[in-house]
C-alpha cells in the first residue's frame, strides 16, 4: 500500500511540473536542465558526413514518448523510437536508463549534471565516456535563435574513438551538438542544431 500511495505522489508531482510554463522567461533559474515530460517535441536540423561527403542533412523531430514506466521509485521517459532507453530529472541533473540485455534489471547512470561548473567530471561506464563541464555561460546561436548561458559538456571515449559535445539551454533543452566518431579508417561527424521546440 505504501509503494502505491508513493507511486501516486510521484506521479502527481510529475504531472504538476508538466504543467509548468513550457519557455520561462529565465533559463538559467530552471530547477531542471530540461523538460522530460511525455509529449514534449524538439525539431533540429542536422548534417551528417563520412569523411568529407554529406551522407545525410534533414529536420529531425525528437520527441518525448508516453509510454512511461516506473522504476526504482521514478517515473522514467523514453524518446519515441528509442527502446530500452529513458530519462528522468533529478535534483543532481539528468540521468538515463538502460534496460536491456546488457542491463536486464536496469542501469541508470547521471549523463548531465545540473546545476554544475566549469571543470566537473564524471564517468558513464557503460558508454566508457568521460563527462566534463567546459562552461556554463556559453552563448549558441542556431536556427531557432540565440541563446545565452548554455552548459557545454563534452563527452569522450576512453579510446578517443568518439568526442561529442553538447550544448544546453537550462530550461529549454539540447540546442546544439556535435560528434566526431573514428571508425577504422573513417570519420563520420555530426551536427544537430535546435530549429524549434
Amino acid at each position: 500500500m505504501l509503494n502505491f500511495i508513493l507511486s501516486c505522489l510521484t506521479i502527481g508531482l510529475f504531472i504538476a511540473c508538466s504543467e509548468q510554463d513550457k519557455n520561462p522567461s529565465n533559463p538559467q533559474t530552471s530547477q531542471e536542465l530540461y523538460r522530460i515530460v511525455a509529449g514534449k517535441v524538439w525539431i533540429y536540423d542536422t548534417e551528417r558526413y563520412l569523411d568529407d561527403s554529406l551522407v545525410y542533412r534533414s529536420a529531425d523531430t525528437l520527441v518525448l514518448d508516453t509510454a512511461q514506466i516506473l522504476w526504482g521509485g521514478a517515473i522514467w521517459t523514453p524518446y519515441v523510437g528509442q527502446t530500452g532507453t529513458y530519462w528522468r530529472n533529478a535534483l543532481e541533473g539528468v540521468w538515463r536508463l538502460k534496460i536491456n540485455p546488457n542491463y536486464p534489471t536496469g542501469l541508470a547512470e547521471l549523463i548531465y549534471a545540473y546545476p554544475a561548473r566549469a571543470g566537473e567530471a564524471w564517468t558513464v561506464p557503460s558508454d566508457d565516456d568521460s563527462v566534463s563541464v567546459v562552461s556554463a555561460s556559453e552563448q549558441v546561436t542556431v536556427p531557432a535563435g540565440a541563446f545565452g548561458q548554455c552548459y557545454y559538456y563534452r563527452f569522450k571515449r576512453a579510446d578517443n574513438s568518439r568526442i561529442a559535445s553538447v550544448w544546453i539551454q537550462p530550461g529549454v533543452g539540447i540546442v546544439q551538438q556535435s560528434e566526431l566518431v573514428i571508425a577504422g579508417a573513417d570519420t563520420l561527424r555530426a551536427t544537430m542544431k535546435l530549429k524549434a521546440y
